[in-house]
This record gives structure tokens, sequence and C-alpha cells, in this order.
């Protein structure tokens, strides 16, 4: 009698970890890369997007699906570097997205304390005194690093104001 409870102890115990082993694995499969995620990450220098980093969680919106990452209403975001970049070199960012919002934003690259080490760029995208212009995105840019940096930081288009409804698709970066 002991022996048969021992057993069908152990057949249950064996039963359920081979159950959550494959239930593990099939959810591991379903949370693999997306194609999107796969596309965007097999350009030259890419950032991946699921590293951003902002004080203001609240606004953004990382979608692993899509691969997207949204920001509606948050001060900034940044994205660290795969390496610092150190004074005298240069960054070129490609940077590929939707603007569905009312205003741009600008970019520019910081070490760990924020400190803004190239001029900053601003990509309101206005063009010839056009109105703004929404909608998908493909920007290219080069900032000459002053001081040595860590992060890609965007942020609203002037002081104080907030990135209004901005979807980034893909970053990538190239030291020069």
């Amino acid at each position: 009698m002991k022996k048969t409870l021992l057993l069908a102890a152990f057949s249950a115990l064996l039963f359920a970890f081979v159950s959550c082993a494959s239930k593990k694995a099939g959810a591991d499969e379903s949370q693999g890369d997306s194609k999107a995620r796969i596309e965007a990450l097999a350009e030259e220098g890419a950032i991946d997007l699921a590293t951003w980093q902002t004080a203001d969680k609240f606004a953004m919106k990382y979608d692993a699906e899509a691969y997207t990452l949204t920001c509606n209403g948050g001060e900034y975001f940044q994205f660290p570097l795969p390496r610092e970049i150190n004074p005298g070199e240069y960054l070129t960012v490609h940077l590929t997205g939707t603007n569905n919002g009312d205003t741009g934003f600008r970019s520019w690259v910081v070490d760990n304390n924020q400190t803004t080490l190239t001029e900053e760029l601003y990509l309101d995208f206005k063009k010839d005194g056009a109105d703004y212009v929404t909608g998908d995105f493909d920007v290219t840019y080069t900032l000459d690093v002053t001081g040595p940096a860590s992060f890609l930081f965007i942020k609203g288009p002037q002081w104080g104001t907030m990135i209004d409804n901005l979807t980034i698709k893909s970053v990538a970066v190239i030291y020069e």
C-alpha cells in the first residue's frame, strides 16, 4: 500500500513537472521574436526598442508583437547606446516611426546624468515652412559628440512640452 501511494505521488509529480515544462516551452515559443522585431534588429547598429528608459513609464507603451514603442504625454525617453561614444566622434542615427500628434520632438545624446553632449536636433517635420507633417517618417541625422555619452535621448519639441503620440519602429546608430 505504501509503495502504491508512493508510486502514485511520484507519478503525479512527474506528470506535473512534464506538463509545466511543456507549457513553459510552448509559452516561450509564442513569445519569440516578431517578424517586425527581427527585421528592425537586422539593421546595422540596431538598438533594441525594449531597452527604452524613462522616469514616466505611464506615458510609454512597448508592443512586443508589433515591435513599436509609443510615447504619448511623456517628457522624454532614452535608449542605451551599444557603447559609450566619445568627444570628437559622430553618431549617425537612423530613426523610423509614426508621428500621430501635434508636435515634433528633439534628439541628442546624453551621459548618465542626462547632460546634453551634442547640439539638440529638432525633428518637427516642417518642410520649407509648411505645416506640421504627420504620418510615417524615416529620418537619418548625425550628431557631433562633445563629451562621453551613453544614451540616445528623445524629448518634447521645446522646454516644458511633452511628446505627443510618437511611435518609434526602429532605431539604429553608427559610430563615425
